[in-house]
């Protein structure tokens, strides 16, 4: 059916005639002006959209919470005792207008109807009970993949920057840890008398002081003496590993 001949769309076109009870960016909630029931309500998207099958997930999210308000205006502002929510989706599933749309019973202890379940139409089924392996087979090799992003999230969004955040807390973390292990792997080296061996440090503040420096700079061994032990550097010394003789 052409957008302009559908009656939602027509009714959307002049939001003045909807007796509104809710609504969100892409949502309205009316009330019916043929109610089945005492507050019986639509979930209509803005935008044509042929079915509920058309919604996007953060779509669906967006109708499902409008609903979940409108249950709540049902019980508190009318009373209501329960609420059923019905979703056809096709003709052959009862949608009776060609725009998507949920529907919101509210249900009451002292009408007729109480305690009817929605799903009362359908009897039983016996060939459906008989087949219920081979149904299960069937529907359960379908990978429906509504709802899952494959997308990498863009470098403004919030998704992206938290995960940049997990991986920035995730190096530092790994870096701490590598750090703990080389101090501790020095200390084992003082408590046991071994050789101390200082990899590729070569801070120049290490040196005791800037005379040292200037030796080193221009070639010259430097010869260190206190309690008869001696730190040789050798000429070329370009921050290879030392140890103390």
């Amino acid at each position: 059916m052409p957008q302009k001949q559908c009656p939602f769309c027509q009714l959307i076109a002049n939001p003045g005639q909807l007796k509104v009870v809710g609504e969100t960016e892409n949502f309205y909630a009316w009330l019916d002006i043929n109610p089945r029931a005492k507050g019986y309500t639509m979930i209509v998207p803005k935008e044509h959209k042929d079915s509920i099958e058309s919604f996007s997930p953060s779509e669906y999210q967006e109708a499902m919470n409008l609903t979940r308000k409108v249950v709540d205006k049902a019980k508190k502002g009318l009373g209501a005792d329960g609420v059923s929510v019905t979703m056809n989706m096709g003709e052959a599933a009862g949608q009776m207008v060609p725009h998507a749309y949920i529907q919101v019973f509210p249900r009451f202890q002292d009408e007729e109807s109480s305690g009817t379940p929605t799903g009362a139409i359908f009897q039983p089924h016996e060939e459906a009970k008989k087949n219920l392996d081979e149904i299960k087979d069937k529907m359960a090799s379908v990978d429906s993949g509504f709802g899952e992003t494959t997308k990498e999230p863009h470098p403004d969004s919030k998704k992206f920057k938290e995960e940049e955040k997990a991986s920035e807390e995730k190096d530092t973390s790994r870096n701490s840890g590598d750090d703990k292990e080389a101090i501790d792997k020095i200390a084992e080296q003082i408590e046991g008398d071994s050789p101390l061996s200082l990899g590729g440090l070569t801070d120049s503040s290490d040196s005791g002081s800037s005379d040292s420096s200037d030796e080193k700079s221009s070639g010259k061994s430097v010869e260190a003496s206190e309690e008869e032990d001696e730190v040789r550097i050798e000429d070329g010394f370009e921050g290879r590993s030392f140890e103390w003789q």
